[in-house]
This record gives C-alpha cells, structure tokens and sequence, in this order.
C-alpha cells in the first residue's frame, strides 16, 4: 500500500545565523565529556555506554589563547553546559558535559562559536583522483583513505576483481570530495565525507538489485586545498512525520512530499506529515531520522543523491506490536 501527502510549510525558515567554528553530534547514554583542543576533539563516556555515530566538523580550530566559546544545544533533551572556557592552565582547551539521564539514548546536535585566527588561502593546485573498478551482487560498501580502498560486501557474492588507481593519496585531512562519474547498472551513491572522526575516509555504497551480479567503475575527485565549506552543515529540523504502525514500513521524503509504503503488516493508521522546510535537491549523507515516539526502530536506508531523485528514504520496524509513532527528520 502507498499513500502520497503533500503538505505546505507550516513554520517559517529558521533565521539564518553565522556559521558556527565547529559543529558535534552523537548519541549519547549516560555522562560524556567533549574536550576541544585546536583541531582535535575526544568524546570520554564517563557513565553509561560509549557515543554512537558521533561526527564533527570544524570550520576553523580553536585558537591558542584565552576567551569565551559559546555554545549553542542545536537538539538533547538533557543537560549540556560547558565545564572549563579554553585557559592557559588547560592548555586552551574547552571541556563541555553532555548529562543524559534518562532511560535510552538520544541525538545531539550542538554548535559552538568562538574568535579564529585570520586565515591565509592556500594556493589553488590541480584536481586529484581516485578509480575503483570491480563486479558486484548485491551490496557493497567502498572506503577509500590514503591509497587504499577496501570493499566489504554487505549482501550477495563477494566484490571481484577490485582494482584502484590514485593519482596522489587521499589526504588525511578534511577535503570536500565529488562523484565526478560512475558506470554500471544499478546505483553508485558516496555516502560519506572525509573527516577525522571516520579517520578520513571517503565511503561509496554500490547496489546491484537486479540479482546476479555486475560490474562497476566510479572515480571521486577533491582539490588539494583545505575544504572551506564543511564535511556537513549543522543539521535543522525538517519534517515530523507520525502514524500508527504495526510491523514494517518505508516512508520516502521528496522536496515537500512523504510517500509510503507498506512491507509488512497492517495499514498505517492517522499518517500525518508536518514539512518545516522542504528537502533541497542535493546530494546529503548526513541525513538523521530521530525517533521522538514508538517503541521500535527507525533506520535511514537511503539518503539523498541524483542516483534515487534527491530522496530520503527511511524505514519504521514495529514488529513488537503496534504502536504510535513520531519521526523527526533532520538535515
């Protein structure tokens, strides 16, 4: 069953705000304390479970010197406050503590402000690149950093005859790579930027859905300049979708519109969704579904690329019992 809502905007844009000198997110169970030094960043789990798909980006590295970093709690539903400003006698480094208390884990998502150093522009130098070749059934993942790409099947026969050419390392360091061209019949998607908290490494996810298998060839390209415009931008609400649902569903979002369908199951029941912006038409792993409501699981299964027309795609598994639901969608 599918059913097809279109929905205008029913709250304004947020207002534009200047771009924040790092960005964090994660999930997290329990104490964590962020420690910020320069460009570097370590997550300490000091009660409960370790930080779960955390990812960070900075824009510009702390500064050596004394001053007043603020903070913005962009999403948490516990206590985030900052324990020591960048000092002297901590070698100028910012200390922050995220308290989740409460039963289960939840996404975080803050933004944190401070003075940077000027900035020289490195000279402009060629474009480099990477080629990787190989024959594929099913699913598989490549990650490529320095000059290795490996490639880990995720369903069907094992990846064949891989190959892979750059003509220089990928670095290790924050570069903005493109999917300059890909062959093969079925979909080439990059879902992830270089970044330190992935050690660098740019992921793409190749589907062969047709069965049997087939062969494939991509190439990514970056500048050797540093990347000025960020591995992700600081992630706002998008749309809340809700329903009741017993056992398993897909709902796929398009610019202002939600579509689902179920795979197994019974009917949604009193499907709603609320669009606080549409969903641009751009290429964007960094995609996070939130459960805000329901007992089950919520799984993002596509993100968007032009490979599937810019649409987000994620799954609801109620196979408990039904139950209601509230996602909210953030990008």
């Amino acid at each position: 069953m599918r059913r097809l809502i279109f929905l205008a905007a029913l709250a304004p844009l947020l207002a534009a705000q200047d771009q924040p000198q790092l960005v964090w997110e994660g999930q997290v169970d329990g104490i964590t304390v962020l420690s910020v030094r320069e460009n570097r960043l370590q997550a300490e789990a000091r009660e409960g479970l370790p930080v779960d798909r955390q990812r960070f980006h900075f824009n510009q590295r702390l500064p050596g010197r004394r001053q007043e970093v603020r903070m913005e709690v962009v999403d948490g539903r516990g206590r985030v406050h900052i324990l020591e400003q960048p000092r002297a006698d901590n070698n100028y480094t910012l200390s922050v503590s995220i308290e989740d208390r409460q039963p289960g884990s939840s996404w975080y998502s803050l933004a944190f402000y401070w003075e940077p150093e000027p900035q020289v522009e490195p000279p402009r130098g060629r474009r480099e690149s990477l080629t990787w070749s190989g024959r594929v059934g099913g699913e598989a993942m490549v990650s490529c950093h320095g000059s290795v790409c490996e490639a880990e099947a995720r369903s069907g026969g094992q990846v064949a005859g891989d190959r892979f050419r750059f003509s220089k390392p990928l670095p290790s360091r924050e570069v903005r790579v493109t999917l300059e061209k890909s062959e093969g019949r079925g979909e080439v998607r990059l879902l992830e930027q270089p970044s330190e908290s992935n050690g660098y490494r740019a992921r793409v996810l190749i589907r062969y859905p047709q069965g049997g298998s087939g062969d494939y060839t991509f190439t990514l390209a970056w500048s050797p300049r540093v990347a000025s415009d960020g591995g992700f931008e600081l992630a706002r609400r998008g749309v809340i979708w809700s329903g009741r649902v017993d056992g398993r569903i897909r709902v796929v979002i398009g610019g202002r519109a939600a579509m689902s369908q179920v795979i197994s199951g019974s009917p949604i029941v009193g499907e709603w969704a609320e669009f606080l912006r549409g969903l641009p038409a751009l290429d964007n792993p960094n995609v996070v579904a939130k459960l805000v409501r329901g007992r089950g699981r919520v799984q993002v299964v596509e993100f968007p690329s032009r490979g599937n027309r810019y649409q987000l795609v994620f799954e609801i598994d109620a196979t408990g019992g039904a139950d209601d639901y509230e996602v909210e969608v953030r990008w």
